[in-house]
């Protein structure tokens, strides 16, 4: 039986190297038989958590915010696998997929127990620096957050580095990689 899959993709650019690969991806797991659900943010409004703790006060449903998060917390809901494609910027995820990260607080505090269902989790990065230690500080926040943080499994990542341009990530062995690792989906 196939996975539900959440593809967050947070690239601001249509078509851009972050979203190429999430594609990629996607279309791995579609032939692998898996459901897919891809969610650009740049086509919703978000707003950054207002540290209101509203959400611990169960004032909420689960955020006390009306935008379109909602929209991410539904599809959120069904996924049994989280996928996270961001472009790196300044060595992390960008402002929308942090957004989208820190609203997650409120899934928290209004779970039971403050436990998160478990998922599946998978970082797709695209970024200009192709140096490995680039990717060093994301990496790290990734386990810390969604690994220790709240438990959820690590089925792998596409660390896309030397790719800048618009579209430049297409003719890269790292198109390949992301559509395996949708494959390779369990």
């Amino acid at each position: 039986m196939g996975k539900n899959i959440l593809v967050i993709n947070s690239s601001p650019r249509e078509k851009g190297n972050t979203e190429l690969l999430a594609d990629a991806f996607i279309n791995g797991a579609v032939a692998a038989g898996h459901q897919t659900v891809k969610v650009n943010l740049r086509e919703l409004n978000i707003g950054v958590c207002l540290g209101c703790y509203g959400c611990f006060a169960k004032k909420g449903d689960p955020c006390i915010q009306k935008d379109d998060m909602n929209v991410v917390y539904s599809a959120l809901e069904q996924a049994d696998t989280v996928v996270l494609a961001s472009p790196l910027y300044w060595w992390q995820f960008n402002a929308q997929m942090k957004a989208v990260i820190d609203r997650l607080l409120a899934i928290y505090a209004t779970a039971e127990n403050m436990t998160i269902p478990p998922k599946d989790t998978v970082l797709i990065i695209a970024a200009e620096d192709k140096r490995a230690e680039n990717f060093a500080q994301i990496v790290s926040y990734y386990h810390e957050c969604f690994g220790k943080g709240i438990n959820w499994r690590d089925k792998g990542m596409v660390l896309a580095g030397g790719v800048n341009k618009k579209g430049e990530v297409a003719d890269t062995p790292f198109i390949a990689e992301a559509e395996n690792l949708g494959k390779s989906m369990l």
